[in-house]
């Protein structure tokens, strides 16, 4: 697993972005509502996109099929780092859980 205590500041991170080392991942979807905003992106390793987007697709179908769900996507850091260690999804309402993606 790849350390990234070494990207501790919004300039690393876009640099590791722009450099195609790191993707930038909305928190909250677009698509829900969520905003192409600073507080709403994170700079992460590929494989956590594919891992957030199975969770959202699963929380989206309780949605699609009439249930009230409050959504939570959390990043946990460690240290000083800019990127985040773990991403903690949550939904409650009519179903709950929580969901950690371990990014490093």
């Amino acid at each position: 697993m790849a350390d990234y205590a070494h990207i501790d500041s919004k300039e690393k991170a876009q640099r590791a972005y722009a450099n195609k080392e790191l993707v930038k991942l909305h928190l909250m979807p677009l698509d829900w509502g969520g905003e192409d905003v600073a507080l709403n992106i994170i700079y992460i390793p590929e494989f956590v996109v594919e891992q957030k987007a199975a969770i959202d697709g699963m929380i989206e179908s309780f949605l699609t099929a009439g249930l009230s769900i409050t959504y939570s996507c959390r990043p946990q850091y460690k240290g000083n780092s800019f990127i985040p260690g773990s991403l903690v999804i949550s939904y409650s309402g009519d179903m709950e859980d929580t969901r950690t993606i371990e990014i490093w």
